[in-house]
């Protein structure tokens, strides 16, 4: 049965399809049954297990979630879990990088060490619940670069490949991603229970 992935997200979807490969089981997006999910928890597991719990409970099969986020060190590791709702739940991609960046300058001339995090939950209904966690240090760019990738990728600077994660392009980042190593992580799981 294909594992529906818990999400509206057009793009993080097809992400995480690429990152899944080809090997089963395939992946499907939701449709119109599956509800926003109140994402009240405080940790990425809770969060991605609530939604990957709640889309495996209404269609009776398989579902996948992830909960990811990226953490500035002189934030204090924030936004963390509200990173898709900082500064507001309907900011765009540009709104939310630009307060990211002003934040960063009120506080003048501070490190900024950062981290994408991401953990995906697998649901599959009468089986314990499996858990993947990926993350990937980098720093925070003085503006956006790069038109590739989406969310905070293109103020995410990774010192390993001299550039953004906007300029990085797909494949480059997919191998190095917060969610790139949490969905090989998971699939490494589930091919060592086969």
């Amino acid at each position: 049965m294909p594992v529906a992935v818990a999400t509206k997200n057009v793009e993080k979807f097809r992400e995480i399809v690429t990152l899944w490969g080809d090997a089963p089981p395939s992946l499907v997006m939701p449709g119109p049954e599956y509800p926003d999910v109140d994402e009240r928890y405080t940790t990425y597991e809770e969060n991605a297990l609530l939604k990957a719990a709640e889309l495996a409970r209404i269609r009776g099969g398989p579902a996948l979630a992830d909960d990811s986020g990226i953490e500035v060190e002189a934030l204090g590791w924030k936004p963390g879990v509200l990173s898709a709702r900082t500064p507001s739940a309907d900011a765009s991609p540009e709104e939310r990088n630009e307060h990211l960046l002003a934040e960063l300058a009120a506080l003048g001339d501070v490190r900024r060490k950062a981290r994408f995090v991401c953990v995906c939950a697998l649901v599959v209904p009468g089986q314990a619940p499996m858990l993947a966690r990926g993350e990937v240090e980098g720093e925070i760019a003085r503006a956006p670069r790069g038109d590739a990738g989406f969310g905070y990728d293109p103020i995410f600077f990774y010192p390993p490949y001299g550039c953004t994660f906007g300029e990085a392009g797909i494949e480059k980042k997919h191998a190095v991603s917060h969610r790139g190593r949490a969905v090989r992580a998971l699939r490494e799981r589930l091919e060592e229970l086969q």
